[in-house]
């Protein structure tokens, strides 16, 4: 009975050398088939220590025929020796083969020959073949892997974008309720900005307040004798914001004849502050300490200098130099107010500020190197504000003041919104 043993090797000519050195020529190759780390042959032979004459089943009849009786003649020849051996005296193989009458026949050589079965091109072929399908079928699960991933992601870009839409439309919501927006007005502003359907909403709403916010003619701070003015409580960086602006009217134009006006003298350390620039700028200041004394410095010098005036933090002062700045406005060449709105101060300052000063001619956004701006304060602004004419940081004397345009202001009011640091005004 024939018996299968699987060989493993690197590659099909040690498999057959070992199989031809383990079983001999009567080893039939039953199968082929490339396996991790080389190739496996099932091969079929007779059990060892068999006598090697057994019908193989999935020869040819012939074949086994052939195989036995040289199997037969091989054993006979054997034990045809191991007699010899055992006589007393030696005799030639050869004699005892005469002596049998069958020599002519035994000598004759066989014409069958033992060919291992190489590795057919037939069967490289497919195991090429089987390799390419299992190459192409893992590169299909990769891309499919791929497209499963890039699914996923972009799920999870849209869901992050529909839940950042929410909560810019409730952060807008909360802004314009808390300037003192009424749910009526609220609902018209977001219609309006079109923020509510767009895919990106904060920057949609951001665009639609910095319209309705930027002041559309600013100030003009040359061409002639001008009084301007700061207002803003203490610390919102009004006495900077002067000199800011005295900066710029002095930049313009050069032999324009400019003065600062210290109308804060109680408050400490405005009049040294007021100072400081002056040496900077190369502008004298005078210090206003009565009420009266403005009025009789703008009726003498008014049409012949631009007064630069830093004007009270208290409302009640600044009220009353308001009055007598107003009593004698006839008298006066162009008079501009400006108010500093600073980033840190709190959205019910700003509406008592605006309603303090009604007549505000712009508005200046200071210190926005130091804080962000509030929603809320953008949204007062947008519903109240005389228009922002002016964004201001403290970094730089000159390079700290801008007039912006619709996109500088975007950003800034973008940024608030976004939360994010990066497009604040530096």
């Amino acid at each position: 009975m024939m018996q299968r043993t699987k060989i493993v090797a690197e590659d099909s000519r040690e498999a057959m050398a070992r199989i031809m050195r383990d079983f001999g020529e009567d080893a039939v190759i039953l199968s082929t088939r490339k396996v991790a780390g080389g190739i496996e042959i099932i091969a079929g032979h007779s059990p060892k220590g068999a006598p090697k004459f057994d019908m193989d089943e999935d020869e040819s009849t012939l074949s086994q025929l052939k195989k036995a009786k040289k199997k037969q003649e091989e054993l006979f020849a054997e034990r045809t020796e191991t007699v010899l051996k055992k006589q007393p005296s030696a005799r030639k193989f050869s004699d005892v083969l005469v002596e049998s009458g069958r020599a002519e026949e035994l000598l004759r050589p066989s014409s069958f020959q033992f060919r291992p079965g190489p590795e057919s091109k037939a069967a490289a072929e497919k195991i090429e073949a089987e390799l390419t399908e299992e190459k192409v079928q893992a590169e299909k699960v990769t891309v499919a892997k791929a497209a499963r991933d890039d699914h996923r992601l972009d799920s999870i870009e849209q869901a992050v974008k529909e839940i950042r839409a929410m909560l810019g439309q409730e952060v807008m919501m909360s802004g314009l309720k808390s300037a003192g927006a009424s749910p009526a007005l609220i609902s018209v502003f977001l219609a309006q900005s079109g923020a509510l359907a767009a895919t990106d909403p904060d920057r949609r709403f951001a665009k639609f307040l910095a319209d309705r916010m930027l002041h559309k003619s600013p100030p003009k701070l040359i061409g002639g004798p001008r009084v301007v003015m700061t207002l803003g409580p203490s610390g919102s960086g009004k006495t900077t914001l002067l000199a800011q602006l005295a900066a710029k009217a002095r930049i313009e134009s050069p032999d324009e004849r400019l003065t600062f006006v210290n109308a804060d003298a109680n408050r400490f350390g405005a009049a040294e502050q007021l100072r400081a620039y002056g040496k900077i700028l190369d502008v004298p200041v005078i210090d206003v300490e009565h009420p009266s004394e403005l009025a009789k410095l703008t009726t003498n010098s008014g049409q012949r200098l631009s007064l630069f005036i830093d004007m009270p933090s208290q409302p009640h002062e600044n009220g009353v130099l308001l009055d007598i700045l107003e009593r004698h406005r006839d008298e006066l060449p162009e008079m501009y107010s400006i108010g500093a709105i600073a980033a840190n101060l709190s959205t019910d300052a700003v509406d008592r500020m605006l309603s303090r000063y009604p007549n505000l001619d712009a508005v200046a956004l200071t210190k926005l190197d130091e804080a962000p701006l509030s929603l809320s304060t953008f949204s007062l602004l947008s519903l109240r504000g005389p228009g922002v004419a002016y964004l201001a940081s403290t970094s730089h004397l000159v390079k700290g003041l801008m007039e912006p345009d619709s996109d500088m202001l975007e950003s800034v009011i973008h940024a608030s919104l976004a939360g994010s640091e990066q497009e604040q005004l530096n």
